[in-house]
This record gives structure tokens, C-alpha cells and sequence, in this order.
């Protein structure tokens, strides 16, 4: 048993041996910066999660379409100049528009809901 163990250990050759270097993948932690796009297409491959959507119904749907027009034709016409006084309720805002005493546009957007009020002033063109 002596005489194998001392055929085997005399057999081998002479083992070299180097540093070990670690070298990062990520671009993050010092890594090769064209790896980021390949780790961020891996990682949103294996993403499950899905974000919660609801279902809005035909009327909600209809709601917020109506929504965006009443507030799209108010910013166009005051854009081009055409003051349109009065309040407007969008479903969630309460639209104040009136003109201030040096020709501009000020309007005032209240959220029914929080009663928060934003005020945009708009100064008159060319005046």
C-alpha cells in the first residue's frame, strides 16, 4: 500500500498554480458595460410579475373619452387665442376659465374629488 502511494505521489507532475481574479459580469460593479443590455432583457424575460390593470367598463371608457375631449377642444381654443369663459366639470374637475385684467387666460383646475386647486395664467400674445 506504501509502494502505490509512492508511485502515485512521484507520478504527478508538477502542479502550477496561478492567482484567481474575479472579473464582474455587471456593468454595474465594474463589469463590461455591453453586458447591461443582454442582463436587462434576461431579467425582464423572467419577470412574472404583471402589473394590475382593471377593466374599465363601456361607460368609464366613455367617461374618460369625453373627459379628454372636453379638455383638449378648452386647451386648443384657448391656444388660438379664443377665451371660452366659464366653469366646465369633466366628471373629475371642475374647469374655471376666465380672462385676467391685462388680456391674459387664467384657469383654475379644481379636483372634485381632493378640492385641490392648480391656477395656470396664461399671458396675452402680442398685447
Amino acid at each position: 500500500m506504501k509502494l502505490v502511494a509512492l508511485i502515485l505521489t512521484l507520478s504527478c507532475g508538477v502542479a502550477h498554480a496561478t492567482e484567481i481574479v474575479y472579473t464582474p459580469v455587471n456593468p454595474s460593479f465594474g463589469g463590461n458595460p455591453l453586458n447591461g443590455n443582454f442582463l436587462l432583457q434576461k431579467a425582464q424575460s423572467q419577470n412574472a410579475h404583471k402589473a394590475d390593470s382593471p377593466g374599465l367598463s363601456f361607460v368609464e371608457k366613455f367617461q374618460d373619452a369625453l373627459e379628454r375631449n372636453i379638455i383638449n377642444s378648452l386647451t386648443r381654443r384657448i391656444a388660438d387665442g379664443e377665451l371660452v369663459e366659464g366653469v366646465y366639470n369633466t366628471g373629475e374637475f371642475l374647469v374655471e376659465v376666465n380672462s385676467g385684467t391685462d388680456g391674459s387666460v387664467i384657469v383654475n383646475i379644481t379636483n372634485i374629488e381632493t378640492g385641490e386647486v392648480t391656477v395656470i395664467t396664461i399671458p396675452s400674445i402680442g398685447g
